[in-house]
């Protein structure tokens, strides 16, 4: 008895001590022949109109609502992985499709960086875009900024046909053919197999249901560490993608020098083994996570760590953060499976870009055929590639960014933005003029033949 309530308790505090380390992970050779500037943030630019909406209940879809109280059209697309992972798919459709008056106004001919880049010419189409959000997220965190400022919401109104990814274990891909989402099988998978089953599943679907002979892609976080995973393991999607765009994107890790994301890496072997001894297989926010996170951990000892991780993750004062922080997990932040939270932790461990280890010998020779993990192969991914890079981002370092450049065979831009954190770039009031104007150009340099 008294064994069972210690198990317990232990259970609980290693999922709060937890917290920390979910919030820090959710954030992502040859010469450079691209080019590398910072993104200049004018006096002039204001933040986007603020976006009102009523509160949206978990079961229910809030891609498909916040989309449709913006009044643009939806569908929703299912398909199901080799494995089994049922996927759901958001998509604002081609815009030709839904002609009228308000979208075929002509482009505007303007220097203000907040001045929305609209159809034009009239009803032109410019191509199909891939959205795929990273750890924690859903494909609300393209929506969610609402239609002045939200990247999905932008590329419409550019003439993109705009296609959301939602992969396994989150919280529109929960259930799987064979599988319960309560079995430990079904969270069995980490950012390896995101990108080597749900990916090209995702972009053989898409081109099959387009027709397109090429995509856009634009990844965030583990939306662009998956990207690199499928290209490096089936090289041939190299050419189905006409240009990839990464958003604070994660392959090396480990030169930081914030202490938060410094002690969960040391840690991970720690956690690997309880989590593996508790028969913990998913972690999820909640509103505990949330109490925790913003009222207990951020009044004990730990307040200055505390304070700068909130201050580092939101890029506001903490006070403003532990306001914001309950409507992020309440609407956005979704399941994922220990093994990928451990295995950020490793590379952060390693400062290497490799798959998974198991910490066991006999368990890595029998998956790998080696007694080490092997090393993703870079060398590989050779479409067109442009990297932003935020200047505050606390996960992945300026060091590990460049890294990462110098890895990559086809790098066409490196955009270093000032203030701009790690989920900034899908949270951030001023995304338009910062980011998302400067990611249609990128795509509207380069278009499909």
């Amino acid at each position: 008895m008294v064994g069972t309530m210690s198990g317990k308790l232990l259970a609980k505090a290693i999922v709060r001590g937890l917290i920390v380390v979910q919030f820090v992970l959710q954030c992502g050779t040859v010469a450079f022949n691209g080019t590398h500037d910072k993104v200049e943030v004018g006096a002039t630019t204001t933040p986007a109109t603020i976006w009102k909406r009523t509160p949206i209940a978990y079961d229910r879809d809030m891609v498909i609502e916040l989309i449709e109280a913006a009044d643009y059209p939806i569908e929703k697309h299912v398909l199901t992985t080799s494995d089994g992972y049922i996927l759901k798919l958001h998509r604002i459709p081609d815009p030709m499709q839904f002609p009228s008056a308000e979208q075929g106004t002509n482009a505007k001919d303007t220097d203000d960086p907040d001045e929305q880049i609209r159809f034009g010419p009239k009803k032109t189409f410019r191509g199909t875009v891939l959205l795929v959000p990273g750890l924690f997220s859903t494909a609300a965190d393209f929506v969610v900024t609402g239609p002045e400022n939200a990247l999905a919401f932008v590329l419409a109104d550019a003439g993109y046909d705009v296609w959301l990814a939602n992969v396994r274990g989150s919280r529109f891909s929960r259930k799987n053919i064979k599988l319960n989402v309560a079995d430990s099988e079904f969270w069995d998978f980490s950012f390896h197999e995101i990108g080597t089953i749900d990916l090209p599943a995702i972009i053989d679907y898409i081109m099959r249901e387009t027709n397109a002979p090429k995509i856009y892609y634009v990844g965030h976080n583990q939306g662009m560490t998956a990207l690199f995973v499928l290209l490096s393991s089936k090289p041939r999607y190299n050419r189905k993608i006409h240009h990839a765009i990464g958003l604070a994107s994660i392959a090396y890790l480990g030169t930081t020098e914030n202490r938060v994301v410094r002690r969960t890496a040391e840690m991970t072997d720690k956690l690997y083994a309880t989590l593996r001894a508790l028969n913990i297989h998913e972690l999820k926010p909640s509103p505990d996570i949330v109490r925790l996170l913003s009222g207990v951990v951020c009044a004990s000892d730990m307040n200055e760590l505390c304070g700068e991780m909130l201050r580092g993750f939101f890029g506001m004062t903490v006070d403003r953060s532990r306001t914001f922080l309950p409507n992020v997990v309440d609407d956005l932040l979704t399941s994922v499976s220990t093994r990928q939270l451990i295995h950020f932790g490793q590379l952060l461990q390693t400062k290497k870009f490799h798959q998974f280890d198991y910490r066991n010998y006999m368990m890595n020779t029998q998956k790998y055929g080696q007694a080490k993990p092997p090393e993703y192969n870079l060398t590989r991914v050779r479409l067109p590639v442009s990297l932003f890079h935020g200047m505050n981002d606390f996960i992945t370092s300026t060091k590990d960014a460049l890294r990462l450049k110098d890895e990559l065979k086809n790098v066409k831009n490196f955009l270093e933005v000032p203030d701009m954190n790690h989920v900034g770039f899908v949270y951030a009031d001023r995304l338009y003029g910062r980011v998302n104007r400067k990611i249609i150009e990128i795509f509207n340099e380069h278009p499909l033949a």
